[in-house]
């Protein structure tokens, strides 16, 4: 991932979390960034009117139109460290290391407890390579390269591991992840998650 992204994915939470403004110097702390990034980012976010820099911080003007933004950014494709295929998805993902974090459809079926549409691909985010590399040496004998449809992400990014819960990545992730993986089943995905977050709705 880029890493202005933490930035939309910091402020996207903070304005989640009801948070009004929020200084630019503490998402520099919080993602682990420069503050001349910081800075940077917000001008590009405010020429979108998705924010407003002020004296005492930032504030976000639109959620919905912040998400969305990042979400024609997100290029998920460049992130993949290793995809392969398996016939059975239900038992890999029952399967996984503890230390990955869902992604994408299988994230919102487990947050939400609902699944809009079915979905034949798991996307996950590799947080601890050793484990994974234990957990593949017993999977790669049932696992074909063509058609793959089991994507591992590494995250190289100690922002999306700190603001992950109970091995799901947060709400905004999932959202810009599945928006990117796109497809058929992704628009019933979208369109659930905006209808339990209102605010993250353009419409």
């Amino acid at each position: 991932m880029w890493k202005f992204e933490r930035i939309y994915r910091e402020l996207l939470l903070c304005s989640l979390r009801g948070i009004s403004l929020v200084r630019q110097t503490d998402i520099a702390l919080a993602c682990g960034l420069s503050l001349g990034l910081v800075n940077k980012t917000v001008k590009k976010l405010e020429r979108a009117m998705a924010v407003e820099a002020t004296r005492r911080g930032v504030r976000v003007l639109s959620p919905a139109r912040l998400l969305n933004l990042w979400a024609t950014e997100r290029n998920i494709m460049r992130d993949v460290w290793q995809c392969f295929r398996v016939d059975h998805i239900g038992e890999v993902e029952k399967r996984l290391p503890q230390s990955v974090l869902l992604s994408g459809f299988s994230a919102w079926a487990l947050v939400s407890g609902r699944r809009p549409a079915e979905y034949d691909q798991i996307w996950f985010y590799v947080s601890n390579r050793e484990e994974f590399d234990f957990w593949f040496s017993h999977v790669k004998g049932k696992a074909r390269k063509t058609n793959p449809n089991v994507f591992a992400l590494y995250a190289n990014d100690e922002h999306l591991v700190r603001t992950s819960q109970k091995g799901v990545v947060c709400l905004p992730q999932i959202y810009v992840d599945i928006y990117s993986i796109w497809g058929p089943t992704a628009s019933p995905y979208l369109r659930d998650i905006v209808r339990d977050y209102p605010s993250l709705s353009l419409w």
